[in-house]
């Protein structure tokens, strides 16, 4: 009997071992499901699928709630279909669960400007910024500046998106794409602020020419019309804009 007696916390001790090894193995599981449908749940947002976004979202956070990045995920997409008091609601749990996440800063204090919020919206990019984290920082720049020139203040944005760019270059590019929207929205003062400091900070491509073409065909200034078309020629004749300016196709 004594020896029986002896076996059982012996034998207990190896049902708590394979029990608490098969709770890391579920969480391990959950968590990378979670991840799974938040790289296809953003995908989809990104393509405009927002029903395929939806339903991949909402199943990262009930495989991770406590995970900021499904709570941020499912925000940036109940934004993007306009449920601002919802989105709201996802972005307060996001802060909760990473107070100091220079994504969660930054995305929140895009969408306090989205609603007008300029001024707090503000304060949260300055908290990003405050992690001194280079991509924090500079992301917090660029929102800022994005920001600023929705808020009506280009000299303010300008200086912004200028520091933002000389951290990280690579930005041009949203820049540019940025401008382009804006223009096609009928926001042609803004546009013309991206485009002009895209100029100023980087070297010209034929996407930034393609631009100022197609800003120069709008307002029928045809000399500026020839010498964009000129430098598309001389420095990117390979190029698709180039083939569109040949067909004036624009």
């Amino acid at each position: 009997m004594q020896k029986i007696l002896l076996s059982i916390p012996l034998l207990t001790g190896i049902l708590m071992g394979c029990n608490s090894q098969r709770t890391e193995e579920h969480a391990a599981d959950m968590g990378q499901a979670a991840e799974i449908r938040l790289t296809l749940g953003m995908a989809y947002l990104s393509q405009g699928d927002t029903v395929a976004a939806r339903k991949n979202l909402e199943r990262a956070v009930n495989y991770a709630p406590q995970d900021y990045r499904t709570q941020l995920g499912m925000g940036l997409y109940l934004q993007g279909i306009g449920e601002n008091e919802q989105a709201a609601s996802r972005y307060h749990t996001a802060l909760q669960l990473a107070p100091e996440n220079g994504d969660v800063l930054n995305n929140y204090g895009a969408f306090l400007c989205s609603l007008g919020q300029y001024d707090e919206a503000q304060r949260y990019f300055e908290l990003a910024a405050a992690t001194e984290r280079l991509d924090d920082v500079s992301n917090s720049l660029e929102y800022s500046g994005y920001c600023l020139l929705q808020a009506g203040q280009p000299d303010e944005a300008d200086k912004k998106l200028s520091r933002a760019l000389k951290q990280n270059p690579e930005k041009g590019v949203r820049i540019l794409n940025t401008a382009a929207r804006y223009w096609q929205q009928g926001r042609r003062e803004e546009a013309q602020t991206l485009l002009n400091l895209y100029q100023q900070e980087l070297p010209v491509s034929a996407e930034s020419l393609w631009i100022q073409i197609q800003f120069a065909a709008s307002d029928n200034r045809v000399n500026d019309i020839k010498r964009y078309g000129k430098q598309l020629a001389q420095g990117f004749s390979q190029s698709k804009q180039y083939q569109l300016f040949l067909a004036h196709e624009y």
